[in-house]
């Protein structure tokens, strides 16, 4: 009697496993795919991110923020040195407050308020320093710059720099020459004794045929309490001397026995000066 012919071996069974072997399932294939796709949704997320960080770096390059700032602020009657990252030097004068930015391609400072000397060492990084809305550029120089209540004094000691306010026509200054700035306005450029500029840094006071009202405006760098003159005609009369920086308040005293003027104290500590009549 013959086998029935459905529990005969299929000859093509050890054929169709190894093909089962070397050939993936449906379901694998699936599987496969969607983890192929899912990595190269991840590729492109990332390229894509690096991309914007390329371009916001881009950005933040040609914006120059300041990523950093640092106040440096001086006492009445001090002075303070102090050296850059670059190598280049600042000098502060009494009442003096800097602030230093540092910043992704230029190298600026901000003086509010007083009076500082700057050193600077040549690199390709400008350096600006900006005060009342007046902006000095460095072009490898060393130059004084005081800021009160009039402006911006400019006053180049070695090499050139370009001062520029607002609208104004940008002005290249050299050494032995001063500008005094204000926002939107540059004045007339002056011819300067490097020596005048550089005098309060060896504590001295120096007047050629100053007005007494820029004169007070110089003392009061030294002193906590007002000076003031009471009008017009009291601030348009000179001085001439060289005096300390440590003896502001002897040289107020003499003001009298100086110039025509007198002299009133007041309790909180002022001082007011008026022309003789």
């Amino acid at each position: 009697m013959k086998p029935a012919r459905g529990n005969k071996p299929d000859p093509l069974q050890p054929f169709a496993e190894a093909l089962r072997e070397r050939v993936p399932s449906k379901e694998a294939l699936l599987a496969e795919g969607k983890a192929f796709t899912k990595s190269r949704r991840s590729k492109q997320k990332s390229l894509s991110a690096g991309l914007l960080m390329l371009a916001l770096a881009g950005g933040l390059w040609q914006l120059d923020p300041a990523w950093r700032t640092e106040d440096v602020q001086v006492a009445i009657g001090q002075r303070q040195h102090l050296q850059l990252p670059d190598g280049s030097q600042i000098l502060l004068n009494s009442g003096t407050h800097l602030r230093i930015e540092r910043r992704l391609r230029s190298r600026q400072l901000e003086l509010v308020r007083g009076e500082a000397s700057f050193t600077v060492v040549h690199e390709e990084s400008p350096f600006v320093v900006r005060s009342q809305g007046v902006r000095v550029r460095d072009i490898g120089t060393v130059f004084n710059l005081r800021s009160d209540s009039r402006g911006v004094d400019v006053g180049v000691i070695e090499g050139s720099v370009e001062v520029s306010s607002g609208r104004a026509a940008p002005q290249i200054l050299s050494v032995g020459q001063r500008v005094q700035a204000t926002a939107g306005q540059i004045g007339v450029v002056e011819p300067v004794k490097p020596e005048a500029l550089t005098a309060w840094q060896h504590g001295k006071l120096r007047f050629d045929g100053t007005p007494l009202s820029e004169v007070v405006r110089a003392l009061q760098q030294y002193r906590t309490d007002p000076i003031r003159v009471a009008d017009a005609a009291t601030g348009q009369l000179r001085l001439s001397g060289e005096f300390d920086t440590e003896r502001v308040e002897a040289l107020v005293g003499m003001l009298p026995r100086i110039l025509p003027v007198s002299l009133v104290r007041t309790a909180d500590g002022s001082v007011i000066l008026n022309r003789l009549r």
